[in-house]
């Protein structure tokens, strides 16, 4: 079972409040040729089928894992997505910790 809302997951990537967590994860999502609307998109379609684990750091940070297939022109990827929800106040937003194949 997820730690975090998936609801208010989906909503929050749905107003594009996504934020990327360190250097890696702007370049993989460049690797894989992602825009913000697409990256939005895919978490935006995350259902709880597509939950695996959620990962409990020694920091006290908790992040949900989710693999979503994405069908891309004629392929599809299959993204490994680790993320997890921020609230400041009544704002939410996603912090994606991980998204690559």
């Amino acid at each position: 079972m997820p730690f975090f809302n998936l609801d208010k997951i989906r909503e929050a990537a749905s107003l594009q409040r996504i934020k990327y967590k360190g250097l890696k994860v702007p370049k993989d999502i460049k690797l894989l040729g992602y825009t913000l609307a697409e990256v939005s998109a895919c978490i935006i379609s995350l259902t709880p089928t597509d939950f695996q684990k959620t990962i409990e750091y020694p920091d006290q940070s908790i992040h949900d894992v989710y693999i979503k297939n994405v069908i891309r022109e004629e392929q599809t990827d299959r993204i490994y997505i680790k993320l997890r929800l921020l609230e400041d106040g009544e704002i939410q937003i996603v912090e994606i910790g991980s998204f690559h194949l």
